[in-house]
């Protein structure tokens, strides 16, 4: 009797275990593709484009002036390097560089992510 209990405690534990992981992958898939998507609105120099992909309290703060500066600083870095590990929180990921510092976080707003930091200044 406790035997298959305890089997079916362990698998329970794996299978939780492996959605959380699964979980995390996807999240950190998801701030991947979106500072990819911004990267590339930075290339093409589409500061319009960009401000969708911030909060509404910063897109003022999205300029054609500091696109251009950072065209100059985005082909220096891969999406590895700015995107390394995130950590969810409450519909929001706190995205980390390769070399630990924070890039932005993302919050999830009426179901999509935007930036919290203007982060390539």
């Amino acid at each position: 009797m406790i035997r298959p209990l305890l089997r079916a405690l362990a698998l329970s534990v794996l299978v939780v275990g492996f959605l959380g992981a699964r979980a995390h992958a996807d999240d950190l898939g998801d701030a991947k593709a979106f500072i990819a998507k911004q990267v590339e609105l930075i290339k093409k120099g589409d500061a319009a484009g960009l401000k969708a992909g911030f909060t509404k309290r910063l897109q003022d703060k999205i300029t054609e002036a500091n696109v251009k500066k950072a065209q100059a600083e985005v082909g220096k870095m891969t999406i590895d390097d700015l995107v390394a590990s995130v950590t969810p929180g409450k519909d929001s990921l706190k995205i980390k560089m390769k070399n630990g510092r924070t890039l932005t976080t993302l919050v999830k707003t009426d179901g999509t992510w935007l930036a919290d930091t203007v982060w390539f200044k």
